[in-house]
């Protein structure tokens, strides 16, 4: 993994409220995986991403690499419809998980499932999504994914039988949760410290999801990430 230090300015209007005292542990451990309620009304769509705080955050400038480079096209978000045609769509891409000031890169992973109307509250879209990584321990599919994310990224389809593919089309182990039309055509996912999703053109996406519980405004994982199915 690459280790690259950021000056890091800190904006405390960014930090994600923490639950209050008197939250269960089980409504802190579960976020966005509450039963919806089917009696109450759509509020407002969630807030688009403060992209302009985070690239002051992050001291970003015009050919920043790694977090930059995705803050960078987020305010060119086409509508993007979760529901996978398939039902089930998978992306993968490169992420960049911010700390205290430094990142890392990683290899993201998100899926989309489609549910039905009946399963979702109001104010949310009918697809369940979850993000995740692939652990470093996957030696050979980490190997093979690098591969993947550039065919990907020039447009060309991967072979099938890339480890990466193959991983990315048998994983089992998602934590879903659910999703919202948020403003400025993104989409807001209800995870721990929420995430925000961006779509460009050709399925490629673009991902921020904000670390829960830091004090660091800009902490998180930035992603750029492109379909293998849909």
């Amino acid at each position: 993994s690459v280790l690259v230090i950021l000056p890091l300015l800190v904006s405390g209007c960014d930090q994600t409220p923490k639950p209050t005292a008197g939250a269960s542990s089980a409504t802190a451990t579960a976020a966005g995986k509450a039963k919806p309620t089917t009696t109450a009304s759509a509020g407002p769509p969630p807030k688009a991403l403060a992209i302009k705080s985070l690239k002051k955050a992050l001291k970003c400038g015009p050919t920043s690499p790694g977090p930059c480079a995705v803050l960078a096209d987020f305010d060119k978000c086409n509508a993007w419809n979760p529901v996978a045609r398939s039902g089930d769509g998978r992306w993968i891409g490169t992420g960049y998980v911010v700390k205290q000031g430094k990142f890392v890169d990683e290899v993201t992973v998100l899926r989309t499932k489609r549910v039905p109307l009946t399963e979702v509250g109001p104010g949310q879209l009918p697809a369940m999504i979850a993000i995740g990584h692939i652990p470093e321990d996957q030696t050979a599919v980490m190997r093979h994914a690098p591969k993947v994310v550039r065919a990907l990224a020039r447009g060309d389809v991967p072979k099938h039988t890339n480890a990466a593919v193959s991983y990315l089309k048998k994983r089992t182990d998602w934590s879903d949760n659910y999703v919202m039309q948020a403003e400025d055509e993104q989409l807001y996912v209800a995870v721990d410290g929420g995430a925000h999703i961006c779509g460009i053109n050709n399925q490629r996406l673009l991902m921020v999801r904000r670390t829960g519980a830091s004090e660091n405004a800009a902490d998180g994982v930035y992603a750029t990430l492109y379909p293998v199915s849909w």
